[in-house]
């Protein structure tokens, strides 16, 4: 039998182990401190503070394969894992430089262009000492500024509707981007394995709440044409294949005034748009990361059922009642599944689980979900079926 490790155990890890375990693989996560859900299921559950070697040593052992649940991976755990695999104890998938390339958005950005792959024009700054009339001259007075390592959720970005002066910055290493108002943004996921065999799931429509700066709700298929569709596929099938990626990435474009592809940037893990896939494909995105670095063949993609995904964020009416670990509950009549993820409520904001739906139609599908949230809002039904 197999071992799988995970480093990181928040949600995206916790649907990861479940797909992984189904497969007969057992599990190993290592977690940093704060809520983890994925600990709940693992078959070696680990912790880790900084510093502590050791336990990233226990977790190593206990894994043929590693893989991540997100990018921000402490330093001192890269270093051991590239050792580790240098000396033929493990396999980490994706590739430890694969994801220090992708966790820098500068470093992205300037691979992006190396690689002919169309992307926004942008500016790197150690600071908020540059000129505001060099940044606003070349990308225009209404910019998005990310930080370049560590933003997630919406954090490490804003968007600057007019640029003013350089107090408006943060001074922090970053990119600066022309804001698009006007452009949609779309998800494609793709699975690559090893030997160079991919699979990719019809583009998704990602809605966002524009204060949060982070994605509320998903549709598939996506608002867009046919031509566009095909166009947004193949991007993402090159960009995963220049990066010689193995396990499953998320492309995210966007779509500008003019119907021009841009990619936003790439995500080298199972991707918060990509939940809806648990319903309404044959496949989930979370089986296929675990076929894909554990060296099992994808699975075929067959036909999607148009569905939604709504992300539930934390609120105060939603700290009460619900369960402290992870939990699943279907409500036939609005053709939905909550996924609740047990995390600590406490942060405004912080994703506590999501909502998927099914319907003939996405829209449909995104009403129902809408439904569905509001259900689980009131007090009066709070957690029951």
């Amino acid at each position: 039998m197999s071992r799988l490790g995970i480093i990181g155990a928040g949600q995206l890890a916790l649907y990861l182990c479940e797909a992984a375990q189904a497969l007969g693989s057992a599990v190993a996560i290592l977690a940093e401190p704060g809520d983890a859900p994925a600990l709940a299921i693992a078959d070696r559950p680990f912790r880790y503070t900084s510093g502590n070697s050791a336990v990233v040593e226990d977790f190593i052992a206990n894994c043929d394969v590693v893989t991540f649940d997100k990018e921000a991976i402490p330093e001192e755990i890269l270093l051991l894992l590239e050792a580790a695999e240098q000396q033929g104890r493990i396999a980490v998938r994706p590739g430890t430089n694969t994801l220090q390339l992708l966790q820098d958005k500068a470093m992205q950005k300037a691979w992006l262009v190396e690689h002919n792959l169309p992307t926004l024009p942008f500016v790197v700054l150690s600071d908020n000492c540059s000129p505001v009339s060099d940044l606003t001259a070349k990308l225009g007075s209404a910019v998005v500024q990310k930080a370049r390592c560590g933003g997630y959720d919406g954090r490490g970005v804003q968007i600057l509707a007019r640029l003013e002066s350089a107090q408006q910055l943060w001074n922090v290493p970053s990119i600066v981007e022309p804001y698009l108002p006007q452009s949609r943004e779309i998800s494609v996921i793709v699975a690559r394995t090893r030997s160079g065999e991919i699979q990719d799931y019809p583009p998704m429509s990602m809605e966002f709440d524009h204060q949060l700066n982070s994605v509320i709700a998903v549709t598939i298929p996506a608002a867009i044409t046919p031509s566009q569709c095909d166009a947004a596929s193949s991007l993402a099938r090159k960009a995963v294949s220049a990066l010689d990626g193995v396990g499953v990435f998320a492309v995210e474009m966007f779509i500008n005034a003019a119907g021009e592809l841009l990619v936003n940037e790439i995500s080298p893990r199972v991707h918060n748009s990509g939940h809806v896939t648990l319903d309404a494909c044959n496949v989930s995105q979370f089986e296929q990361h675990a076929r894909a670095v554990l060296d099992l063949p994808l699975v075929s993609i067959g036909p999607v059922t148009p569905a939604a995904m709504l992300n539930v964020l934390d609120s105060q009416e939603l700290r009460t009642g619900f369960p402290s670990r992870p939990a699943t509950v279907s409500w036939p009549e609005l053709a939905a599944t909550v996924y609740w993820y047990g995390k600590t409520p406490g942060r405004t904001g912080r994703k506590m689980g999501h909502i998927n739906t099914l319907a003939a139609s996405a829209g449909e599908a995104l009403e129902l979900a809408k439904q569905a949230r509001g259900k689980l809002a009131d007090s009066k039904s709070g957690w029951a079926a």
